[in-house]
């Protein structure tokens, strides 16, 4: 019989506090458009400070069983944008009329689905292979709206932010087709031209959606920045609507966890450090700490490999070891489907972590 390992202590909690700076928090920028979308006002009370927004525990997510109807209602949801902006893409592409569809009613189904529990959040963060354009405005909707939701957003202000997320990048389809899966270095030719896309995608709004006239506002800013680094105009601080702002975080968050040729994906946790490291001066500390509260590193349904090649389900979050939650192992070192799963709770088992995120899709 082998002799057991010594215990070793688990590793001290994360502190992504301390790599956050704490400038005054200035006041939410007004909206710079009329209604529909309106003024910000019910967000994060004004009374928390922003050290005590960072210092909220973080309590387990326990998901309740969803018939299933529930659970294919969820995924509908997710399935419906993938086609419909397909579709819209395809429009785009051969130069033909397009209309947004049925986008407005998926986007409130997004947004309510995501206040119910975290299954679309764990599907945007599980499948993040390969270089889909549709793809990515399905997650910055995702994305967004668990932002929007650290900030005290209305449900109807959650809905129209998960709209202009999902259409956020329509102008990328009229850029030349070999740029879209570019791989190496851009030329500065080529830059020129990709930072021209917001303007094309609220151009393509105007005539798609012209019941929603405040979305190609929103649109042409999603890659402005307060500290004026972004484009199409270099807009800075109250410039820039908040929607923008949300939105782009969520895109630059589901860029660092995609998958391309060139690299593989980071892990939640890898990609909230470097947004911290990278992209503080170009977005409002407010919206971190936001994402911080609302992003789960490992949300309860996540499928994950170990180091010690086994793979199961997140089945609970530990508060103070956000990258050691409890996992149901389901699959063995060798690949083989356990008759009995048996549970590990990695803050207790030093010696293994998650080493990736498993696509459960691509396991059945």
């Amino acid at each position: 019989m082998m002799a057991e390992a010594p215990v070793v202590a688990p590793p001290p909690p994360i502190d992504l506090k301390s790599m956050i700076a704490e400038p005054p928090v200035a006041a939410p920028p007004p909206p710079i458009m009329p209604p529909p979308v309106a003024p910000l006002s019910s967000m994060t009370a004004p009374s928390m400070m922003a050290t005590q927004i960072l210092e909220l525990p973080v309590e387990p997510t326990v998901m309740a069983p969803l018939s299933s109807m529930g659970q294919a209602a969820l995924a509908e949801w997710y399935g419906k944008a993938e086609a419909t902006l397909t579709a819209i893409g395809e429009e785009i592409q051969r130069q033909r009329p397009t209309h947004i569809r049925d986008l407005p009613e998926i986007a409130a189904g997004m947004a309510s689905a995501l206040q119910m529990d975290d299954r679309l959040l764990v599907r945007a963060v599980s499948h993040q292979s390969g270089p889909s354009l549709v793809g990515n405005m399905v997650h910055a909707a995702i994305f967004s709206v668990k932002i929007g939701l650290g900030l005290g957003y209305r449900p109807d202000e959650l809905e129209k932010l998960a709209l202009a997320a999902l259409v956020h990048d329509l102008g990328m389809f009229q850029l030349p087709q070999d740029m879209l899966g570019h791989a190496g270095r851009w030329s500065p030719d080529q830059i020129e031209t990709l930072q021209r896309h917001p303007l094309m995608g609220a151009e393509i709004l105007r005539t798609a959606a012209k019941d929603y006239a405040w979305l190609s506002d929103i649109v042409v800013q999603e890659h402005e920045r307060i500290n004026g680094s972004g484009y199409p105009k270099q807009l800075q601080g109250p410039q820039i609507h908040e929607f923008a702002l949300v939105i782009g975080l969520a895109d630059v968050l589901d860029a660092m966890l995609r998958s391309r040729a060139s690299r593989k994906g980071l892990l939640p946790h890898e990609a909230v450090r470097l947004l911290l490291a990278r992209e503080k001066p170009g977005f409002p500390t407010r919206l971190f700490k936001s994402l911080l509260q609302q992003f789960s590193l490992f949300p309860v349904g996540t499928w994950v490999k170990l180091t010690s090649g086994e793979i199961g389900e997140v089945i609970r979050s530990n508060p103070r070891f956000p990258l050691r939650p409890a996992v149901k192992i389901l699959i063995d070192q060798a690949g083989q489907r356990l008759r009995e799963a048996r549970h590990m709770d990695l803050s207790s088992s030093p010696l293994v972590h998650v080493s990736e995120i498993v696509d459960a899709l691509q396991l059945a």
